[in-house]
């Protein structure tokens, strides 16, 4: 395509052309136009009579587009008032925008009201208000404004900004609702699927946790590592939840991946509860194979520790076991103060105090001392009874 400049060279070499052939046409013509009108007569040359029709022409052009501009004209000027007010409703959203990450959101909110009256920008404006309310402390402004968002393509802005905001304000029920419907229609929307587990968690509906954090950590915008310890949290509030029966929660624990089956707190939590309901030789079934599958690389005090708290009829086939680990962890204080309870429970009275008096003399605990003091008191040896309570005593003022 030409460039102007050489547009306008090639239109004044054309002009320039057609003057010179109408000047040869001229001065070598020697033709002429009679017109009679009774009783006038006018005669005129070839070249006179040319530029004549040429100036009507023009004449009659300029006359036919005045005509056209003043046609159009209330139209042009509706237009540019339609045009104006487009306009300024957009910048009152700008606007409204730059004071909202200001944190001036009275002021957000004005602005977003006032554009609200513009219907282009009337969903935006909403949900800008709706916003601007909420973080400014108007919450019972904010869902109203949502409310009056009626376009087809504002619904899934209005539907995500109020469960956000239902949910900010303890409505975690009303806030579900809305986000599985969301989720229905997008289900790999991230930021849907977080405010999910959120109000599940809330709701403590803990299938339905574990459900949502597939998909939320494939998105990529739930690391792994947090998205490692919702599911776990996840899983022992589930295994809280199981009937109060073996079965259940054995069951429910078993059907766990390895990555959080034998986690210390997933353990200790399935272990608790089944020593709750008096499963006390099912919970030390569990923690036994836990502790085998972890293996030395991956000792866990916490574990040997309630192993000691298990109530059997197999007090020392727990013993043999809890000696076995004690060969690989042989100054773990917690390990030896489970034994010193295993062996009172056997009647083991001198194995129980060597192996007690081995905990307190590696790490002095209030449990031990309290153990301790609850086997002195039972060889009748009251003073030192009185003496590991007082230890007890401030340990737990601490």
């Amino acid at each position: 395509m030409l460039s102007r400049p050489v547009r306008w060279a090639l239109g004044f070499f054309g002009l320039a052309a057609v003057a010179v052939a109408i000047a040869l046409a001229g001065r070598h013509g020697s033709g002429y136009v009679v017109m009679v009108v009774p009783p006038w007569r006018i005669e005129l040359s070839v070249m006179m009579f040319i530029a004549l029709v040429f100036l009507a022409f023009l004449a009659l052009y300029f006359l036919i587009r005045v005509g056209q501009k003043a046609w159009a004209l209330p139209r042009e000027i509706e237009r540019r008032r339609i045009e104006a007010a487009r306009n300024g409703a957009r910048d009152k959203v700008f606007s409204s925008l730059q004071l909202l990450f200001s944190g001036r959101f009275k002021d957000a909110e004005g602005k977003a009201r006032e554009a609200m009256g513009h219907d282009e920008t009337r969903d935006l404006a909403a949900a800008l208000a709706a916003w601007a309310a909420h973080e400014g402390g108007n919450t019972t402004a904010a869902v109203p404004y949502l409310d009056s968002i009626r376009g087809e393509h504002g619904a899934h802005m209005r539907d995500a900004s109020k469960a956000y905001m239902l949910l900010a304000d303890g409505r975690a029920p009303e806030a579900l609702a809305l986000l599985k419907s969301l989720a229905a229609e997008d289900p790999k929307n991230p930021g849907v699927l977080k405010m999910k587990v959120e109000a599940e968690m809330a709701e403590k509906a803990w299938d339905d946790v574990l459900a949502t954090l597939e998909p939320l950590t494939r998105s990529g915008l739930l690391p792994e590592g947090a998205a490692q310890q919702l599911r776990l949290n996840a899983e022992i509030n589930l295994v809280a939840t199981r009937p109060a029966a073996r079965e259940p929660i054995l069951a429910a624990w078993r059907g766990m991946g390895s990555g959080s089956r034998f986690e210390p707190a997933m353990v200790a939590a399935v272990a608790r509860r089944l020593m709750g309901i008096g499963e006390g030789a099912a919970a030390r079934e569990v923690l036994e194979e836990a502790i085998e599958r972890r293996g030395a690389g991956q000792w866990e005090p916490l574990l040997a520790g309630l192993y000691g708290d298990c109530v059997t009829d197999q007090t020392l086939a727990q013993i043999d076991h809890a000696e076995q680990w004690l060969r690989r962890e042989p100054r773990d204080a917690v390990l030896l103060g489970a034994l010193g309870k295993l062996c009172m429970r056997q009647s083991l009275w001198g194995k129980a105090q060597s192996y007690l008096e081995a905990s307190v003399a590696l790490q002095p605990t209030l449990d031990a001392h309290m153990t301790l003091a609850r086997l002195m008191e039972q060889l009748g040896r009251r003073d030192e009874a009185v003496a590991h309570i007082r230890k007890s005593a401030e340990l737990a003022g601490r």
